[in-house]
């Protein structure tokens, strides 16, 4: 067996260097650093570096690094004498990759000279050595990033900050603690409530970029950032990181109530961009109005519009408890005209009765009294336009001195736009805080609702909307929950429901077993069509087995008529 031959390196005073600093290297040095020192080797030993390679802030367990990959696929064509590093670490911090990279270097003719690591290449001492000082570098590694993890389980059990950033919100750099943004925390409370109050994600998020208002990446809201900051348990106080979740750890910046408004909200959109999706029209699918705010009130499982076909073929619309279909509750499904039509009675009850109205306006001033009513949102936008008009003014004394470019004259545009976007959110901002401090203003807002016909899909949604809370199914009433008082609540029996109209002769909404088969499949469903194809395959063959027997016993009767009237001539 032939003896592996001794390592050579290249004949030659070529070197290379390699640099690297991890965000995590706490007191290594820096890229200038480690720069200086290869320089200083490489003219002490006479050797001339014609390429240098680094990688800034990325850690060594990983080999997904710029600087790295050039260096190696380089390496083979330039065949230097000698690599210069800092530590064995620089190279990496994992033994694949170390073994790997090291082998590549050392195939090219090319040794590895440490300015920090002595590290002898005769003997088999040097191997000995090289390979503790790579065991060491997966070590550290593997110890430095457990001394994190610990650092952070740490902070997240006690709700400190841990490097990400929220909207809304600052650090108390004393106690690492957060704490709401003044500057910041209004608009997200102003976001909240235009969202639950109908307007779309888009229209926000044109008006806080409008008014010069940027994420905590100095960035422009968009939808999707708008739709993720506006699911965030965070604003109601419950501080999350990772699997770790602490109720209270958060200031509170917006009230469940809202909160669980901009839920339905985004549940009743998703469930009409399905159905948009599916390419569904009103006669296809018809809107299921109370998805959203309907809830069994026998599990609390909300509750969702299902449909199916019967034997006739015919298609049926239904509300069903979530939990029923994981069989985890008794509540049947119940006809959908049905609950929808109690739903209608308890709205033109509201609409109808002024004394009603009257009271829901008094509630809702209540309500904003205590939840609303205060400047916050309104002195925020006034003190982002001071600060816009100071920008404005020092531009302009930049103008007068004659300095004068396109640039400048692009941002001067930006703030006049700023300026003026925020003129409007003030104004408006204004007249909604004299409305929350005007009891009769609040009911001439109210007067509106007054009367109101229900039965348009727009204004019953609006009705819908702003003066009902939640809707509970129970097996013997429907129980409607206002929305600015827990006190304020209209429950309908069976009993009482189905004495009160003469077309109703059922005993409740529910259907139970029996009559109507109710697959609970889909529109569209391929299973679903089966079953229909099959009924009527059946209904089919019944038919013409009825039309053959009748026939022939058509066929009989006339004959048995025959025999008589024959007999009746003879005689």
């Amino acid at each position: 067996m032939a003896r592996k031959k001794k390592f050579a390196p290249n004949d030659n005073n070529l070197a290379i260097a390699y640099y690297r600093f991890s965000s995590h290297s706490q007191n290594d040095a820096s890229i200038d650093q480690q720069r200086e020192l290869a320089h200083e080797w490489a003219d002490a030993h006479g050797f001339k570096i014609v390429q240098e390679y680094e990688d800034a802030a990325i850690s060594g367990t990983t080999d997904a690094r710029p600087g790295f990959q050039q260096m190696l696929s380089e390496v083979a064509k330039i065949r230097p004498h000698t690599l210069i590093m800092w530590k064995t670490d620089r190279l990496g911090r994992d033994k694949y990759v170390l073994a790997m990279a090291k082998k590549k270097i050392r195939d090219a003719g090319c040794e590895i000279h440490l300015l920090a690591e002595h590290i002898p290449t005769e003997g088999p001492e040097g191997v000995l050595i090289e390979g503790l000082m790579e065991a060491m570098a997966e070590y550290y590694s593997r110890q430095l990033s457990q001394n994190i993890q610990r650092g952070m389980d740490y902070n997240a059990q006690h709700a400190l900050y841990n490097g990400h950033k929220l909207f809304g919100y600052d650090v108390d750099r004393s106690t690492k603690k957060y704490i709401p943004d003044p500057n910041t925390a209004p608009f997200v409370q102003w976001a909240f409530r235009e969202y639950a109050s109908g307007k779309p994600l888009k229209t926000i998020a044109e008006e806080m970029n409008a008014q010069g208002l940027r994420t905590p990446r100095n960035a422009k809201f968009s939808v999707n950032m708008l739709n993720k900051m506006l699911k965030n348990r965070a604003y109601i106080g419950e501080y999350h990181h990772g699997d770790i979740t602490v109720a209270g750890g958060m200031p509170v910046l917006v009230d469940e109530a809202t909160f669980d408004r901009a839920q339905r909200r985004f549940a009743e959109n998703k469930r009409k961009g399905s159905q948009r999706a599916h390419g569904m029209d009103g006669s296809d699918a018809p809107r299921y109005w109370l998805t959203g705010k309907l809830y069994c009130g026998e599990c609390g499982s909300t509750m969702q519009g299902v449909s199916g076909t019967s034997k006739t073929g015919r298609t049926y619309y239904y509300y069903y408890c979530s939990a029923q279909r994981r069989k985890e509750c008794h509540l049947h499904k119940a006809r959908k005209r049905d609950l929808e039509d109690m739903v209608l009675f308890a709205l033109h009850n509201i609409v109808d009765d002024e004394e009603n109205v009257t009271a829901l306006a008094l509630d809702a001033a209540e309500y904003y009294e205590k939840n609303h009513n205060d400047t916050a949102y309104l002195e925020a936008l006034e003190a982002k336009r001071r600060e816009v008009e100071k920008s404005l003014a020092n531009l302009v004394k930049v103008i007068e001195r004659g300095v004068v470019s396109d640039t400048v004259m692009e941002r001067l545009t930006q703030l006049e736009e700023q300026k003026s976007a925020l003129n409007d959110a003030i104004g408006t901002e204004n007249v909604r805080v004299s409305l929350c401090e005007d009891r009769h203003s609040i009911q001439a807002y109210f007067d509106k609702f007054l009367h109101a016909d229900v039965n348009d899909p727009e204004i019953r949604d609006q009705v819908f909307e702003y003066f009902v809370d939640k809707v509970y199914l129970y097996d013997d009433k429907l129980v409607v929950s206002m929305w600015f008082s827990e006190d304020d609540k209209q429950e309908i029996t069976w009993r009482d429901w189905f004495s009160l109209d003469e077309y109703w002769t059922d005993e409740s909404p529910f259907v139970k077993g029996g009559g109507v088969e109710f697959d609970c499949f889909p529109l569209g469903s391929t299973s679903l069509f089966t079953a229909v194809c099959f009924v009527f395959a059946v209904q089919a063959a019944f038919l013409c087995l009825i039309d053959i027997l009748h026939v022939g016993y058509i066929k009989v009767i006339r004959g048995k008529f025959r025999y008589f009237e024959k007999a009746l001539t003879d005689k």
